[in-house]
């Protein structure tokens, strides 16, 4: 029973991923601000924002970028005044990366953006289906934190 389950989860994930990025994430990648950062540069930011601090290796695990694409990455935002790097002050081998102030009111303004936006796009539903939804989206983030 459990092995005819684990066969269904990877069509799922075919299936929720173009999904995703047809409905949602298209909209979060429009962007009109200054800087205009492109989608890499953005989830950067939005990443370390909700984070506060952290460090290129898990940074790079989150956006799938190997070393050199994002030490890239990392400089472009900081010749941008957004992000900058500190020595992790409980263990100087370590770099940790946090928004400046200009990031940070990049990440603030971007964030309320993106907020409106995604309730303009879950707005069709009724708020029995909007409770269903999210019920199921914190059991995927939660399933995902602990595999």
């Amino acid at each position: 029973m459990k092995e005819k389950k684990l066969n269904e989860l990877y069509p799922l994930f075919l299936e929720f991923l173009p999904l995703f990025h047809q409905k949602i994430g298209s909209e979060l990648r429009k962007n009109n601000d200054k800087y205009k950062c492109n989608k890499n540069q953005h989830k950067t930011i939005m990443v370390i924002g909700n984070m506060g601090k952290i460090t290129p290796t898990v940074l790079g695990k989150y956006l799938d970028l190997k070393k050199g694409s994002l030490t890239t990455l990392i400089d472009s935002l900081e010749k941008m005044n957004l992000l900058e790097r500190h020595i992790d002050p409980n263990d100087r081998r370590k770099t940790l990366l946090q928004l400046t102030k200009e990031g940070k009111n990049y990440f603030k303004s971007r964030n309320e953006e993106l907020e409106k936006k995604l309730q303009n796009i879950f707005m069709v539903l009724t708020e029995e289906e909007l409770d269903e939804f999210m019920s199921s989206l914190k059991n995927v983030v939660e399933t995902l934190k602990t595999v």
